[in-house]
């Protein structure tokens, strides 16, 4: 079979996730290509027997610039799919999100898988949360569902692959799925702050603009974020001049009320003894 993993991965671990379920899958003789969304081809979905979905999990709930491509791509027609993410413990509404947006464009989804990544978010109560994942036992949880992908389809089966999560297909109940239903990007704009510009530092080179998942930044000749930025600071964290700045006196404030760790041990899906920092 040819089968097509389309990624979005802003620092890597939903690539290096996506990356361990191609080489499972390459050892059963398939042919898989590994492509980031943003630069793929409707042709590359046409032409693929088999099509994965993978992305982050952005405050509980998937990329609104992930669930704006899946608007666009071609029709399934009932093409065998399967989503993943990674997420720093509190996935939310992810999975489901992605599966349903999968559907509306006519594809089956047969499985749905979740890994665990660090957290780059430049909020001081996150940053750093779930050091060094997704490490080895993340990649291989990752080749172990695409080998069962592998087995559910080669053998015919219809239908959700048992090793699914049960919220890729079931909407999700509980503290988190809450948040990820008013998560919404106009709601983050009004409380998590706006990254500033420091003009003496910026040299308007450009990679912000051109990095911008939202395609909320444009060059000014200087950097300048419109209304539609989402906070998901990728422009400040990939700035080699570390030119974007915020004041989090507020903001963290907020995150650390819906992200604190009890909560994410009492309400997300950490595992007993899962260490957090």
């Amino acid at each position: 079979m040819n089968i097509a993993l389309m990624y979005f991965s802003q620092t890597g671990n939903t690539l290096k996730t996506a990356e361990a379920m191609a080489a499972a899958l390459r050892e059963k003789r398939h042919g898989v290509r590994v492509l980031d969304m943003c630069t793929s081809a409707p042709a590359d979905i046409k032409n693929c027997d088999v099509l994965g979905v993978g992305t982050p999990c952005f405050e509980s709930h998937a990329p609104e610039p992930v669930k704006a491509w899946l608007r666009t791509i071609p029709p399934l027609y009932g093409k065998p799919c399967f989503v993943f993410a990674t997420a720093g413990g509190v996935p939310g509404r992810v999975l489901y999100e992605l599966t349903r947006a999968v559907q509306a464009k006519g594809g089956t989804v047969v499985g749905g898988f979740l890994g665990r990544g660090q957290v780059h978010h430049p909020a001081p109560c996150l940053t750093g949360r779930l050091p060094g994942r997704p490490h080895a036992d993340d990649l291989a949880k990752a080749r172990a569902f695409a080998l069962a992908l592998d087995k559910h389809l080669a053998g015919g089966a219809t239908g959700v692959m048992p090793e699914s999560r049960k919220d890729a297909h079931q909407a999700p109940l509980g503290f988190y799925p809450l948040v990820g239903l008013i998560a919404r990007p106009w709601l983050l704009r009004i409380i998590l702050p706006k990254p500033k510009l420091d003009r003496d530092v910026c040299n308007q080179c450009g990679l912000c603009e051109k990095e911008c998942p939202s395609g909320s930044m444009r060059l000014t000749p200087y950097p300048v974020l419109d209304g539609q930025c989402i906070r998901c600071y990728h422009c400040q964290n990939i700035c080699p001049q570390k030119a974007l700045t915020e004041s989090w006196w507020y903001g963290n404030l907020m995150i650390l009320t819906l992200y604190n760790t009890v909560f994410s041990r009492l309400f997300g899906d950490l595992e007993p003894g899962e260490k957090i920092y």
